[in-house]
């Protein structure tokens, strides 16, 4: 599959399952398991930057998350473009993203990662939120 069957699968399975229905979470782990984790991470991570009416949002972001979050991490990528991008359409409940940054990078490198967006960037209200629920997610007792 590539990215954009990643993303249509995904948000396909939010839509009619829900994040949490285990049995489309290990068909759709099971799947991408055998695609290539380029495509994979990118067609997940599509998800947070792509524009989605704010019903569907929380379900797609959190079923995104728990796939990522339970991938290979092999993949490179930029911690603090990834951030960046996400912030404007974050889903506050999410906590599977952060939580594969840190995973991937370490927990507090994705924390210096934030504060350092925190501090160049003009963050409108609803990012500058994103960035500090992230942290917290991340455990920082500072967010």
């Amino acid at each position: 599959m590539k990215r954009d069957e990643v993303l249509t699968t995904v948000l396909q399975s939010a839509d009619r399952f829900g994040a949490d229905n285990p049995q489309q979470f290990a068909f759709l782990r099971s799947r991408l398991s055998r695609c290539p984790s380029d495509e994979v991470f990118a067609g997940l991570f599509a998800v947070f930057v792509e524009r989605a009416p704010k019903e569907l949002r929380s379900p797609r972001q959190e079923l995104a998350g728990r796939l990522l979050d339970t991938a290979e991490a092999t993949v490179a990528f930029d911690l603090v473009e990834c951030i960046r991008a996400s912030l404007p359409i974050y889903d506050l409940s999410v906590e599977q993203l952060p939580r594969y940054f840190g995973r991937v990078f370490g927990k507090q490198a994705a924390i210096n990662a934030l504060v350092f967006i925190e501090s160049i960037d003009d963050l409108n209200e609803t990012e500058a939120a994103a960035a500090r629920t992230m942290r917290w997610w991340l455990g920082d007792p500072l967010a």
